[in-house]
């Protein structure tokens, strides 16, 4: 009996290492999916939250955004000023082909400082919304171009105030220099497109 009791001894012993070592290795899943976990809720994050800016993708997402939102704006100041019927439009859209246009010669510098090339033409999505938006014309066009304006502005000033808490001290700065402009042609398009409607609402 003494002998089978020693036969047991070491696969009891056994047992409780692996039993032991499937515990430690329980917790370091469990530490490595944790792990992961905040990695991928921290990198999904970057695709609509710019606050977590650093190491270059994050960074390089916002000048890419900021470039193609700056190409539209240009885009739409030609636009307005060739093809708006109300004199307030038309000095809008001149007002901001010239502050996008400066503000689109920083980010080129900014980009450039950081051997990121930033896209030369627009997305397929926002070439549509220029081509709709040239099919317009008269009054049509002014209440369209207008409510594009406020839309266009509330999605830049929203990417750049997450930009301001960039840790890249570049790019924060960019984006708190370019913020109060973007905040300017938001309110004034607001105020212009109120004007706008209530003088329709009158005729």
């Amino acid at each position: 009996m003494k002998i089978n009791k020693f036969k047991f001894l070491p696969i009891s012993l056994l047992a409780l290492a692996t039993l032991a070592q499937a515990c430690n290795s329980g917790k370091k899943n469990d530490t490595t999916d944790s792990t992961m976990s905040e990695h991928t809720m921290a990198h999904d994050s970057t695709t609509t939250d710019t606050t977590n800016m650093k190491d270059g993708t994050p960074v390089n997402r916002f000048l890419e955004e900021a470039a193609i939102g700056g190409l539209v704006e240009v885009q739409m100041g030609k636009i307005g000023q060739q093809k708006a019927s109300i004199k307030s439009i038309k000095d809008f859209a001149a007002m901001i082909e010239k502050d996008h246009t400066k503000a689109n010669a920083e980010l080129s510098t900014l980009a450039a400082s950081k051997s990121f090339k930033l896209p030369a033409e627009l997305t397929a999505v926002k070439k549509e919304h220029l081509n709709d938006l040239n099919k317009t014309s008269g009054k049509d066009f002014d209440s369209y171009y207008i409510n594009m304006m406020v839309e266009d502005h509330i999605n830049d000033i929203s990417l750049f105030e997450g930009a301001t808490k960039s840790t890249d001290t570049a790019v924060s700065a960019f984006a708190a220099r370019t913020l109060p402009v973007l905040q300017k042609h938001y309110k004034l398009a607001r105020e212009i497109s109120m004007q706008f409607d209530q003088n329709k609402n009158k005729k």
